[in-house]
């Protein structure tokens, strides 16, 4: 089996590099043939990802964030190529939503031996995710942690907090399953998986292949309830919550105040028109 490796080596706090030497041993003990690229620049990861498929690779798989696993899948869907991931990222949301370890050496394992099956993925304005993107607040903390010179859950949490007191409910009209709706929302989140990261399960309900995504619309609570919130949030129990209505559709058209969003936490200027679509079974992904 030709397996190649992708590797950000900013990851995990400059820790991605550190996986080379586990998984060339792991590869020599299967009897794999493994090539290791290093990702060097923004879109490099889609280019050598579809390069591999050309070259014959069985597999190809991702070390790094939900960045760099956005990036590697690009240039695998649609193929029959399977991505693996070892999850280095500051909140690696989509291996959570896998069920995928963290430790990255039971991860590398389980990406060069582990069976492929078939995953869904969506698009903003015919521009991928895996797991969750999102516009209005959760967009906005997303283009701050990326200005943010600090990484991990603890500057997350951060500037989450710092934002969210003076965050003003933002009109968005949606149109899905042939109904037009109009809300205020502090967000609206559109999950194919359940969780952005770190823990945070914004969606419960949501499976990368059950052929369904879940259009979350969070409503701002006062203080008090908001605490309970993050608190559902981070505990599993965030369909329970009277903040959050959520419409179940595979496409959607929404008007936004705003023009940002994030895909997979990275920020992104996606304009006041979203066009939201999930593509069923588009995508291997190792397990």
């Amino acid at each position: 089996m030709k397996v190649t490796l992708l590797l950000n080596p900013r990851a995990g706090k400059k820790r991605a590099l550190t996986v080379q030497d586990s998984a060339r041993a792991i590869a020599h003990d299967l009897g794999i043939a493994l090539h290791i690229q290093v990702i060097t620049g923004p879109g490099e990861g889609t280019t050598m990802a579809r390069a591999a498929v050309e070259q014959g690779a069985d597999r190809v798989i991702s070390v790094g964030g939900d960045g760099t696993l956005n990036a590697i899948a690009a240039g695998l869907v649609g193929t029959k190529v399977p991505l693996g991931i070892v999850a280095m990222g500051s909140g690696n949301g989509y291996a959570r939503s896998q069920k995928l370890p963290l430790d990255p050496v039971k991860a590398l394992r389980i990406a060069m031996t582990g069976t492929a099956s078939a995953m869904d993925v969506c698009y903003l304005n015919d521009r991928l995710f895996l797991g969750t993107a999102g516009i209005g607040f959760d967009a906005r903390v997303s283009h701050e942690f990326d200005k943010s010179k600090g990484r991990g859950m603890s500057e997350y949490m951060r500037i989450t907090l710092k934002e969210i007191l003076g965050a003003k409910p933002m009109r968005v009209v949606v149109k899905a399953n042939n109904e037009t709706t109009e809300h205020q929302v502090l967000m609206m989140v559109f999950a194919n998986t359940r969780e952005f990261g770190n823990g945070a399960i914004i969606s419960p309900g949501s499976a990368p292949d059950d052929g369904l995504a879940e259009l979350q619309l969070v409503s701002k609570p006062s203080f008090v309830p908001l605490m309970k919130a993050f608190y559902d949030v981070y505990t599993g129990r965030a369909n329970k919550s009277k903040y959050i209505k959520t419409i179940v559709s595979r496409e959607a058209l929404v008007h936004q105040a705003g023009t940002l969003a994030h895909l997979d936490g990275e920020p992104v200027v996606i304009g006041n028109e979203v066009r939201f679509r999930l593509e069923p079974k588009r995508l291997w992904v190792v397990r």
